[in-house]
């Protein structure tokens, strides 16, 4: 019995628990981030503030940082599984369910990269704040710290553009593994969703300079979040051992 519960966790009911538990990092993180929704919250499109935010909670800053690197560790290894799932429906749906898997990865990447990007902002930042660093260097690391933020932003850009056809893709290849109507259809039916809400909300952030970016940044931080329930669903069901998300005749 224990060698079975084992190589349960070792496999698909492993693989879900990993999933729930990056949705559970990556709301902490969304959470207590400096700057964010309750440590001292401010405008993200607003560098300058928001650095000055991560500087005066460095520590913290760096915390929640790492929690969403392992995070998308922790997803990646979760759908690593769905690559081995039988093709039952035919047609196009395990091409959509297995190119979407592999978007999601690489979206991820990106994101772990931009996660870097902000743990550097807030190092260069604490250089510039130690005793005895002299006025210009102060400023040369604080130059820097704004710098490698536009940096980030452009990589999490990039993610905003990947991640809408990786949702699509992702729910319209689980979806079609389920007959009838279920929570866990519905969650990828979510993805699918959300991912054509994202994409629409990054083309109007491109093609419509207009509209406040201060309205649609909150959006899209509202649709990653509903995504990564929709997410946690799918690692429910696996861990919970549903036929749909499970390789032929395995069982724990």
């Amino acid at each position: 019995m224990a060698e079975s519960n084992v190589s349960g966790l070792a496999g698909t009911k492993g693989a879900g628990l990993a999933i729930m538990a990056g949705f559970v990092l990556t709301l902490i993180a969304s959470f207590f981030a400096p700057g964010s929704m309750l440590i001292d919250p401010v405008d993200q499109t607003d560098f300058a503030k928001t650095i000055d935010v991560m500087a005066d909670h460095a520590s913290l800053a760096h915390a929640m940082t790492f929690l969403v690197i392992v995070a998308m560790f922790l997803y990646a290894y979760g759908v690593l599984p769905l690559f081995r799932l039988p093709n039952r429906e035919g047609g196009l749906a395990s091409p959509a369910l297995r190119f979407g898997l592999i978007t999601s990865l690489f979206g991820w990447g990106i994101f772990i990269i931009a996660a870097g990007k902000r743990h550097m902002i807030v190092h260069l930042m604490q250089r510039s704040m130690q005793a005895g660093t002299a006025p210009e260097m102060q400023a040369e690391f604080q130059n820097l710290a704004v710098a490698t933020y536009a940096d980030m932003a452009g990589i999490v850009l990039a993610f905003l553009t990947v991640y809408p056809f990786a949702s699509i893709l992702l729910g319209l290849g689980l979806a079609a593994r389920f007959r009838g109507m279920n929570v866990y259809r519905l969650a990828a039916y979510g993805l699918v969703v959300i991912g054509v809400a994202g994409l629409v909300n990054f083309l109007v952030v491109q093609h419509a300079p207009g509209v406040d970016i201060s309205v649609l940044l909150p959006l899209h931080n509202t649709l990653l979040l509903i995504g990564g329930v929709c997410l946690y669903l799918i690692g429910l069901g696996m861990y919970l051992e549903r036929s749909e998300l499970m390789l032929e005749g395995s069982s724990s």
